[in-house]
């Protein structure tokens, strides 16, 4: 009766070149493996960066119901188009349908996706100045290449008054950075064009260069009714 070798004398025997032994392949590929390992971490992100309340949604719901073609454009955003300006009042949508699209990019297509609310992301751009030395840069440039970047509730930050003009100016340098690497960035907000321009009038909103790389960059989306 033919009996079982010990793995070590199967390993002995194929070293010294018995090719009928044959130890055991792995079975794991690495590239499978490393893009499961993103995915969950990404998935791991999100779950941790999505407020609860917008983690699940009822799409039918009467409130939703009169902007369901500016959700479900959002929804449908697919890389390699150009990046989102999702605008209107608050409890529309804007921030629901942004967090579902995330939802799939990052945990169903393990996306690598830098979100930041603009309240967080101003806050960070302030603490690189430091005594008078203006160490922003680095950090404009490392958001400025990410594949896909998020920032919700542009309006809604708070800027020191000696630094508005400055904060604006880097902003301006990361759409700019943005726009010329053909990088989509996808926003939401709850101003009018009037009040990201600082201005009632048409011909200076047309000519205020943040506003004018905002529409470059990205659609408008009004959620209007």
């Amino acid at each position: 009766m033919e009996t079982t070798k010990p793995m070590a004398n199967l390993c002995v025997a194929w070293l010294q070149g018995d090719a009928t032994v044959v130890p055991e392949r792995s079975m794991i590929d690495p590239e499978a493996d490393t893009a499961e390992r993103l995915k969950k971490a990404r998935t791991e992100l999100w779950r941790r960066s999505c407020p609860s309340g917008l983690q699940e949604t009822n799409w039918s719901h009467p409130d939703l119901i009169a902007y369901r073609k500016q959700i479900d454009r959002v929804r449908t955003w697919e890389v390699g188009q150009r990046g989102l300006l999702l605008a209107g009042r608050t409890g529309r949508g804007k921030s629901r349908s942004l967090w579902a699209l995330l939802k799939r990019l990052m945990c169903e297509e393990a996306r690598d996706v830098g979100v930041w609310t603009a309240a967080d992301w101003f806050a960070v751009l302030q603490s690189y100045v430091s005594y008078g030395r203006d160490d922003a840069q680095g950090f404009v440039r490392a958001c400025a290449v990410r594949p896909i970047l998020v920032i919700d509730d542009l309006g809604q930050e708070a800027v020191m008054t000696s630094r508005q003009d400055w904060a604006r100016s880097h902003f301006f340098a990361l759409l700019d950075q943005r726009l010329g690497a053909g990088l989509p960035m996808l926003v939401t907000t709850n101003l009018t064009a009037n009040q990201l321009a600082g201005s009632g009038r048409a011909d200076e909103i047309r000519g205020e260069p943040l506003v004018r790389r905002l529409m470059e960059l990205c659609e408008v989306i009004k959620f209007e009714p």
